[in-house]
């Protein structure tokens, strides 16, 4: 084969990876608009976007980036889980301490806790909790990091093997 017929292949993999991303990543975007709320399958959403990496993680040849994708979604995921045991209430309640007392110290930071972004806050509280399941990003956080994991163990094995047929 030559190198011209290699670049080709190569080229026409990465395009039909980033197709499937993007149908993934379309998929879910729309699906986060069909699914309501309340769903059990609110979490298919996300874990179409989250999955819509996959193809060009896997046609990227470097494992790290499967170990950072990975880590990142299990502390995305950590995060929205700690959000769900924070009451609104107590989130807004917190806000607007926050700004009395940086009202009483003349603080311009006081606007950052008005009323209308409390408000908003707790808007945004509601919507994580609802609609993005913390499971969904940390199960899909943990395959990612063990199958980065797996990657990189594989690479050095054969990095090794190379190094050592050729220094013999």
């Amino acid at each position: 084969m030559t190198v011209v017929a290699e670049s080709g292949k190569k080229m026409s993999a990465s395009k039909i990876a980033g197709i499937v991303s993007a149908v993934l990543w379309i998929l879910g975007f729309a699906l986060a608009f069909v699914i309501p709320a309340d769903n059990p399958l609110m979490w298919v959403p996300d874990a179409l976007l989250l999955i819509g990496f996959f193809p060009l993680l896997f046609f990227w040849k470097p494992s790290w980036p499967w170990l950072v994708f990975g880590v990142l979604n299990v502390v995305i995921g950590f995060v929205l889980l700690v959000g769900t045991f924070i009451p609104v209430d107590t989130l807004t309640s917190e806000m607007n301490k926050a700004r009395e007392q940086l009202t009483a110290q003349k603080s311009p930071y006081a606007s950052v806790f008005s009323e209308s972004s409390t408000q908003q806050m707790a808007h945004v509280h509601t919507h994580l909790v609802k609609q993005h399941s913390p499971w969904t990003w940390m199960i899909i956080g943990i395959v990612s990091t063990i199958y980065g994991i797996v990657r990189m163990i594989k690479n050095m094995i054969k990095w090794a093997a190379k190094k050592k047929t050729g220094s013999q």
